[in-house]
């Protein structure tokens, strides 16, 4: 009888690891079988297909006469149609301005060539590219219409590759054709406009694959001193029109950053779904309110006569890849709404500081932001980022090494409050096992090595006596523990990876183990055990790593695409926040509702550029008194004078990233080793405390350059802070400006 239990007992073991060995080589196997992804292979090229000969007209309104039918009103603006080409404006009768859907005739003197439409799609059509819009491919064919509704009106477009189609009642399999319906409506003083598309063909091989919005919506050839276009690069920029720039080249911004999961591409990454522009005595911006995560903002200043200057939004609908002769199609697509929300300003109003405002108020309005503000405290905020221990190599190995233990952290703590930092919010990085490298987080333990749970404990119990702030870094987004087979899958089938960015371990010339990109659905469960985990820790609140600027599609079965995961993780993470302050790296304002503070918040634009090309804080604008913020480290910078003078000029709280020990054998060469600059950080503390912490709570009202090299940020206190750039003193108001210095007034 024991025997036979015995054999029982063998038999049934082999059984299971039979089982598990075909499971994972099921599961390796099949992943990218039900994908959420077409494939079509041996595809040696494709056609690219447009209108060869378009009819320039058709993308003009002729003259401001043009606009016969008067379709609505709210508050200072008004909405006029163009019967003959299906089109409108909105008239800002405050100052007049006139901001056209189509490029006036009258107004550019000559019929230049110009692609300005309502919409324009990118369509694939089998393995083929066509470039389709609504001027040429639907009011060129007829088949362009109006009807008025509450408050506005909805402009349908039927758009076909060729007239032939155009003209038929049955569709073929093979004809292209979709619609594309654009609503204007004007509610609380804006202009809604809301987009839908469908296939009207029924062709199974034809999608959308962008769809490109009001490209010249407010394009103007014709620019005064003071307009701009502005654009959401970084902390903001604006490009000046009125400045020749032979150099300047379009430039574009992927709304969240790009998709790891889908296509690869140069663009530089918007926090802020939101674009404007100022012309002559008006201004408007317009912000995204659906489809933001799926969102590029598109920009082009005009080098000469024959070119206008514009700003404008598209939308990826169908993620598709084309690469070594196989074409990769996303079976699932954006099928929601899109919608942006149009305000305009006038007069003193049209700065980039006022549209801002405007901006902000809509984000709170959409409950995007939140309606508080910043709590209130005797000391100015000093974000500390400290790592706990790092990753190396060493050939094939890999291994940990501590830079900053719990009680090392304790000794920096004391220190800096012995030289006055009295508010430190400290963000722990590298406290899990895993290191730097991220492991699944509901996995993860504090490491042994730093002083495990009760170093941990003592630590904090040091730091809220102190009443400061000790955040745990934490990656809810990618796993490089690896274990795969449950992961994101990309495009091409494989499975999608991200490495997390570390200022340190770039430094030290080593890298961050690309993780594997986490199912969504699995998110809301790991979120949970997380919390189960991490209920006996000692700690303020969790410092959200890559969730605060990573943001990617799934195309694994039961996947999502960028839309639902930005609701998917901005509602998982929530529970995290409950009971907790919280903390973000990065920014992107989709997930910001129940943030409390973010670090390395950009406090210059990426891509500065030219000489018509400048930085501004429009996002400090916009997010100031809602949320605590914080630049890159200051130490992290090359000039860390100019490094300082930003950080009071856009009202950041002061951030140094430190470790107790130095990462390299020179000492004095270490830009992280904490001695190094612990003093210049007391110092300027001093000084941004006395300038900022009563402010905190504050709206900052404006921003503008006095001068070459001084600015002004004012508050809605009455507080304005000058900033001197220049190495001379600066007088104004009856003070001076110290050179390379700055200068608050009540």
């Amino acid at each position: 009888m024991t025997k036979n239990i015995k054999n029982i007992f063998i038999r049934a073991i082999c059984l299971i690891f039979v089982c598990a060995t075909f499971g994972f080589f099921f599961v390796a196997c099949s992943k990218g079988e039900e994908t959420g992804v077409k494939t079509v292979k041996s595809v040696a090229s494709r056609n690219i297909i447009s209108n060869l000969a378009p009819d320039s007209s058709l993308h003009y309104s002729q003259s401001k006469d043009s606009f016969t039918e008067k379709a609505a009103a709210s508050g200072l603006i008004e909405m006029y149609i163009d019967k003959e080409k299906n089109s409108f404006c909105i008239l800002e009768t405050g100052s007049g301005s006139r901001w056209s859907a189509l490029p006036l005739f009258e107004e550019s003197g000559e019929m230049l060539q110009t692609e300005a439409s309502i919409a324009s799609v990118k369509v694939i059509g089998g393995t083929d590219i066509y470039y389709l819009n609504t001027q040429d491919n639907s009011l060129a064919f007829g088949k362009a219409s109006y009807s008025l509704t509450d408050n506005g009106a909805a402009f349908s477009y039927d758009l076909f590759t060729d007239v032939k189609t155009a003209e038929k009642t049955l569709y073929e399999k093979s004809d292209i054709g979709f619609n594309v319906t654009v609503t204007v409506t004007l509610a609380d003083g804006s202009a809604v406009v809301d987009v839908t598309h469908k296939n009207i063909t029924g062709n199974p091989d034809a999608y959308i694959e962008e769809i490109e919005l009001l490209n010249y919506f407010g394009a103007y050839n014709n620019s005064f001193e003071e307009d701009f276009l502005l654009v959401p690069d970084g902390s903001g920029a604006i490009i000046r029109t009125s400045v020749y720039d032979e150099s300047f080249e379009s430039v574009s911004f992927d709304v969240y950053g790009a998709d790891p999961s889908a296509i690869e591409t140069e663009k530089s990454t918007a926090l802020v779904p939101a674009f404007g522009i100022k012309h002559g005595n008006g201004a408007f911006v317009s912000l995204i309110q659906k489809g933001d995560p799926i969102a590029s903002i598109n920009a082009h200043k005009s080098k000469n006569a024959g070119e206008y200057n514009r700003v404008s939004s598209s939308f990826l609908i169908t993620p598709s890849v084309y690469e070594n002769d196989t074409l990769y199609i996303s079976k699932a697509f954006h099928e929601s709404e899109i919608s942006l929300c149009y305000r305009f300003l006038s007069g003193k109003n049209s700065t980039y500081a006022g549209l801002a405002s405007a901006c902000r108020e809509q984000l709170i309005r959409n409950s995007v932001l939140s309606t508080g503000t910043v709590e209130p405290s005797d000391y100015l905020p000093f974000s500390l980022t400290l790592t706990g221990a790092i990753n190396k190599s060493f050939g094939p190995l890999r291994y940990t090494s501590a830079l900053t233990t719990f009680e090392q952290a304790g000794d920096m703590l004391v220190r800096m409050k012995n030289k006055g930092i009295n508010n430190i919010s400290v963000r722990y990085a590298g406290v899990f096992t895993g290191a730097t490298d991220p492991r699944a987080a509901e996995n993860a333990k504090i490491l042994s090595k730093l002083g495990g749970t009760d170093g941990l404990s003592e630590l904090y119990s040091y730091i809220s006596a102190q009443k400061m702030n000790l955040f745990l870094d934490i990656n809810l987004l990618t796993d490089s523990s690896g274990f795969s087979g449950a992961g994101a899958v990309d495009l091409r089938k494989n499975h999608s990876e991200f490495a997390v960015n570390n200022r340190v371990v770039d430094y030290m010339n080593e890298t961050v183990k690309p993780g594997e990109l986490r199912k969504l659905s699995k998110l809301s469960d790991v979120v949970s055990q997380v919390l189960t985990d991490t209920r006996y820790y000692s700690f303020s609140g969790f410092c959200f790593n890559d969730v605060g600027n990573l943001l990617y599609s799934d195309f694994s079965s039961g996947g999502m695409l960028r839309n639902e995961a930005a609701n998917t993780i901005r509602k998982s993470i929530s529970p995290l926040s409950t009971g907790h302050h919280t903390m973000a790296v990065g920014g992107n304002f989709y997930m910001l509702k129940n943030i409390d503070s973010v670090i390395d918040l950009p406090l210059k634009a990426s891509a500065v550029q030219s000489g018509a090309y400048y930085s501004v804080p429009f996002v400090e604008l916009i997010l100031h008194g809602i949320v605590d913020y914080s630049g890159e480290p200051i130490n992290a910078d090359i000039n860390i004078e100019e490094s300082l003078l930003r950080y009071i000029e856009y009202g950041a709280c002061p951030h140094f990233e430190w470790n107790y020990e130095s990462v390299v054998n020179n000492t004095e060469d270490d830009p992280f080793y904490y001695d190094n600059t612990i003093n210049t950080a007391a110092e300027f503390y001093t000084k941004a405390n006395e300038t900022l912490n009563d402010l905190r709570d504050a709206r900052m009202t404006d921003h503008y350059e006095v001068t070459d090299g001084i600015f002004c940020t004012e508050y809605d206190t009455g507080t304005m802070i000058y900033v001197n750039y220049t190495d001379s003193e600066y007088p104004v108001l009856g003070a001076v400006v110290e050179a390379r210095s700055f200068l608050r007034i009540n």
